[in-house]
């Protein structure tokens, strides 16, 4: 996992739109889904717009929130985790 490079497949677009954020689905492969974000989760899925490491997406989490290393890496685990069962990530 901290090797692998993440990246958001192509077919979303993420916006925050009154205060709420998603991601829908513009490409009929990515399905109907709609995304919905919290602030952190947002934030990971703009940086995942290009390919980042496991520890390039945790020093992002540390650097913008306040946030512990072992609670950052633990939310990150999950996130990740989420996107890849959800077929969202390369």
């Amino acid at each position: 996992m901290r090797n692998k490079k993440y990246s958001i497949k192509p077919g979303y677009i993420a916006r925050e739109i009154a205060g709420e954020y998603i991601a829908v689905p513009v490409d009929s492969a990515c399905g109907k889904n709609i995304v919905i974000f919290n602030p952190v989760s947002y934030f990971l899925w703009l940086e995942l717009q290009s390919e980042k490491t496991f520890d390039e997406l945790l020093e992002a989490m540390i650097k913008n929130y306040d946030i512990s290393k072992e609670e950052a890496e633990k939310d990150l685990k999950d996130f990740l985790l989420q996107l890849e069962e959800n077929g969202l990530v390369n």
